[in-house]
């Protein structure tokens, strides 16, 4: 269901856009037709911002006292923005069309958590265009920013250092490798997650 967002924090907010945003939503609750029962609400948000607005034309001056009843007049209109739109969610029962039409924002929609990639399939390897290369292709993968393939001399030992390279495309090119010498070549998918769903392994060798 969405949410309206009450995040009215100076880091949302810095002052001068917390008096727009006040603003926005005093209009825009005045007279529409969903929210009728918030008369009283927006009369009080219109006075909370006149007080906080008058504190803020004082604010040029440096007086501490004056900053310290700003931030009483900020805390004032916040609550009261939080408060209205809290029935503003109750009446509105998360209908964006409804929300959006009150002035406030509606929180983000988290992300759906991406767990381990899947595995990349249909891996084909063959010979490049020069000697001494290899060209590995394979299918898309499901939310892949990108792709590793790492490579090996084989037979594979306890000694076998990969060789690895990060690519955006579905294909790439090893480059520098032994003629004659088999080589064994996974690939996989980089999401978020740090993990990595290998390939099973594929042979081949260098012309």
């Amino acid at each position: 269901m969405n949410k309206v967002s009450l995040d009215f924090s100076t880091n949302q907010y810095p002052d001068p856009q917390l008096k727009v945003k006040a603003s926005t939503i005093a209009s825009s609750l005045d007279g529409n037709p969903y929210y009728t029962t918030l008369a009283e609400n927006v009369t009080t948000i219109r006075a909370k911002i006149t007080t906080f607005d008058d504190y803020l034309s004082k604010m040029a001056d440096g007086n501490r006292q004056v900053t310290a009843q700003k931030n009483v007049a900020r805390t004032e209109l916040t609550d009261v923005l939080c408060d209205t739109g809290r029935l503003v969610q109750n009446i509105s029962k998360g209908d964006e069309v409804m929300i959006l039409s009150s002035g406030y924002d509606m929180t983000r929609k988290a992300t759906p958590a991406v767990d381990v990639l899947d595995q990349p399939t249909n891996i084909v390897v063959k010979a490049g265009k020069i000697s001494g290369s290899l060209e590995v292709s394979w299918d898309a993968v499901d939310h892949a920013r990108s792709y590793e393939v790492r490579y090996c001399k084989a037979p594979k030992t306890d000694a076998s250092v990969y060789e690895k390279l990060t690519t955006l495309k579905r294909k790439t090119t090893l480059d520098n490798l032994v003629q004659g010498q088999q080589y064994l070549i996974q690939v996989a998918g980089v999401g978020s997650d740090p993990r990595r769903a290998w390939s099973p392994e594929i042979s081949s060798y260098v012309m």
